[in-house]
């Protein structure tokens, strides 16, 4: 279904059709089926309109965003099982590490802004978690 605005050429009124489509329009036009409801003239033209464009359906954001809450549990639950939670004692941990004072293995814990450019500055990366953790030291 297609909604043209009309005017009419005699009189100046200015209505609304509905039509199957353009074609459809045409085709009434041309037989004079199309008439004004102000004067009953048949002498009717299209109008200015601004195109129907309908709107983007949000299915394919939505499905994103489910997707990666998704992946952000899956990454938890990774976490967890598979990485030593160190808590707030990170920064010594990542050192201690990197330096060869302990067993290298993959840890989690939390870093002050401060503490993550140290150890950022000492060539140790670091990441941040898309999640926060309950798990106490």
């Amino acid at each position: 279904m297609i909604i043209f605005n009309l005017n009419c050429l005699n009189c100046s009124f200015s209505f609304e059709g509905w039509f199957e489509n353009t074609k459809d329009y045409n085709k009434q036009i041309k037989q004079g089926l199309v008439c004004c409801p102000s004067c009953n003239s048949i002498q009717i033209k299209k109008g200015l309109m601004a195109p129907n464009v309908a709107k983007k359906s949000n299915t394919k954001i939505s499905k994103r965003n489910k997707s990666i809450a998704s992946n952000v549990k899956m990454l938890k639950k990774i976490i967890e099982k598979e990485f030593d939670y160190v808590g707030d004692k990170f920064t010594e941990e990542a050192k201690k590490i990197k330096y060869g004072e302990t067993v290298e293995r993959p840890i989690y814990g939390e870093a002050s802004i401060d503490q993550t450019k140290e150890l950022l500055d000492e060539d140790i990366d670091v990441l941040p978690l898309p999640f926060t953790t309950k798990k106490t030291n």
